[in-house]
């Protein structure tokens, strides 16, 4: 059995946890299987089983010669690739059982409409050469501009199953496409339970932090990003805010004898870790080795359960929390946040980014410890169900299998 998976980006631990967790649920279930995963970023996932390849994605859009040969690809249906990139990724589609979109942000929607089409394309390609796929518990949308609909329209109804991991998404595609079934399932990442004792190993002989951790008493992670990536929030400019306010907040914690973990989420050229490095106050804050693949999503998971409490920019340095139990306040920038926090109850703790102040900082990290005790019962309460829910993707590849 072969399974492709397109359209998942690496360099970045949020999107590695959703596929570490997929893989090794999906490995449970089909201990044979030959997974190919189609990546986007120059990194590697670490720590893979040995029966995952991991491949350059296809087409890059930085590669002319590369569009070319994907359109050739696209017309003769799949028979036709000019470039060594091209014919692997053919030869792994022609092969596969079943191909995923992976988990993973709005791809496809608006938001991030200048690159869309690329994502949509794959998928097309999918389409054309007649194999099944399905949609793993991305977020999508909104559906406002028409630039893609065609397309757009084409590649959500091919899909065998449509499955989103928060409401406010699957809102959008009920609205836009209201004929397709659209399933709800929680993030990828929080289906795998962390039982391995290499996560626990690394974590007890990194020294360095076991220091920091043991020399305060209350210990806090947090995640920044500056957003002048994002294609809608960087236009507004909203650096030097975000820097002003979690500088004010960082130094009232640190003031208090708080220890502060920075937890950098992206890795590689755009990465937080230089970013983070700014909001360091000499023994008080500690910033997590980002570029050492003993720690990856998995040990990032493990070190989160064992904080305090957390308060994440990044989206997944707050399913984390979710998933281990610790309690946090999320800055949503994008539904996806704002999505999962309406569907576990939790929307109270979360601030979106166009109300974010000092103020409304403090007094949300202060609802948190004044509730701790109830918002950490309700994490553990709500973990099995979270757990199923985010499974429910990895059965609807069992089901798409088996009855093909």
């Amino acid at each position: 059995m072969k399974i492709l998976i397109i359209n998942a980006h690496s360099d970045n631990r949020g999107d590695e946890a959703a596929i570490k967790a997929m893989v090794d649920e999906v490995i449970g279930i089909y201990p044979h299987a030959e997974i190919v995963v189609s990546k986007q970023g120059k990194g590697k996932y670490s720590n893979m089983p040995i029966n995952v390849k991991q491949i350059e994605r296809f087409p890059k859009n930085e590669s002319r010669m590369d569009q070319i040969s994907f359109f050739l690809s696209i017309f003769s249906k799949g028979n036709i690739a000019i470039t060594p990139d091209g014919k692997e990724y053919l030869k792994h589609l022609r092969e596969a059982d079943i191909v995923i979109h992976a988990p993973g942000g709005p791809s496809i929607g608006d938001i991030y409409e200048k690159v869309e089409w690329l994502y949509l394309w794959r998928l097309d390609l999918v389409r054309r050469m007649k194999k099944p796929y399905m949609f793993y518990a991305p977020s999508m949308g909104p559906f406002n501009k028409k630039k893609n609909d065609k397309l757009r329209k084409k590649v959500i109804l091919g899909a065998e199953k449509v499955i989103l991991r928060d409401p406010i998404s699957i809102n959008y595609v009920n609205d836009y496409l209201p004929e397709v079934r659209v399933e709800h399932a929680m993030d990828s990442a929080i289906q795998h339970d962390i039982l391995e004792e290499r996560v626990e190993k690394d974590f007890v002989e990194y020294a360095d932090l076991q220091k920091f951790l043991v020399s305060h008493k209350k210990v806090i992670g947090i995640t920044i990003t500056d957003l002048k990536w994002h294609p809608k929030h960087a236009e507004k400019k909203y650096w030097n805010g975000i820097k002003k306010i979690f500088g004010e907040f960082i130094e009232e914690l640190v003031q208090k004898g708080t220890g502060i973990i920075f937890i950098p989420q992206l890795f590689g050229m755009g990465n937080d870790y230089d970013l983070m490095k700014q909001f360091m106050i000499a023994e008080h804050t500690f910033i997590l080795l980002d570029n050492d693949e003993r720690y990856d999503a998995y040990f990032q998971q493990y070190l989160i359960g064992q904080l305090y409490a957390v308060v994440g920019m990044r989206y997944h340095s707050n399913i984390f929390s979710a998933k281990m139990g610790t309690p946090f306040i999320s800055v949503s920038y994008e539904q996806k946040m704002k999505g999962f926090m309406q569907s576990v109850g939790l929307e109270e703790y979360c601030l979106g980014i166009e109300y974010l102040s000092i103020e409304n900082l403090r007094d949300k990290f202060k609802l948190l410890e004044d509730n701790y005790n109830i918002y950490k019962e309700h994490l553990q309460t709500i973990h099995e169900d979270m757990r199923q829910k985010s499974y429910c993707s990895t059965m609807a590849v069992r089901e798409i299998l088996e009855g093909k």
